[in-house]
């Protein structure tokens, strides 16, 4: 549950086998941090689906609190047993929409539901905390199965493409969205 006044994720937050979710905080950083690489790292390739170099597997412990301090945003933490299972980003966008990123599940975790009460919590937060009635993300165009995943959940092919040159290679994203059925105003 989302304790709208604070903005935070109260103590007695969303139970799922003996999970739950709450907003990070400057004590999640350190295990946000290992989650983040060891997903990177089980999954055998970097977002660009290249092999993964050592280095592409690490996240520094600044990023991840800069990620935790930001204004427009919440990061949000699945936890079990004091050790952090899985995590959501929030970014407020301009207008009334917010996008869902950084969604990740300990591999030991996936195929038990656990991202579906990540993406529960991250539209509840993009609703109650940021007022918001759309959100959105990008998935790599040719990750066909990311796209239905997020399908099943309501998300929906906007018809628009990013596209991010890097040095290798140009990265092509779609951008799907899902309206927000109960969308309050932020306290």
């Amino acid at each position: 549950m989302l304790d709208v006044a604070s903005g935070h994720a109260a103590a007695r937050a969303v139970a799922f086998d003996q999970v739950s979710i709450v907003t990070a905080d400057r004590s999640h950083a350190a295990g946000l941090r290992v989650l983040v690489a060891e997903a990177l790292a089980q999954e055998g390739q970097n977002w660009s689906g290249k092999p993964t170099r050592e280095t592409d597997a690490q996240i520094s412990l600044e990023e991840v609190m800069g990620l935790i301090a930001a204004q427009r945003s919440q990061l949000l933490v699945a936890m079990q047993d004091q050790v952090i299972v899985g995590c959501v980003l929030v970014t407020r966008l301009p207008g009334s929409r917010c996008a869902l990123g950084l969604l990740g599940v300990d591999p030991r975790f996936r195929r038990r539901g656990l991202g579906a009460q990540l993406i529960a919590a991250a539209e509840r937060a993009a609703a109650t905390i940021f007022g918001s009635d759309q959100i959105e993300l990008c998935v790599l165009a040719e990750r066909e199965q990311l796209a239905a995943y997020y399908a099943r959940f309501g998300f929906a092919p906007t018809g628009e493409h990013r596209t991010v040159p890097l040095a290798e290679v140009t990265m092509e994203f779609l951008v799907m969205s899902k309206p927000l059925a109960h969308a309050l105003v932020p306290a």
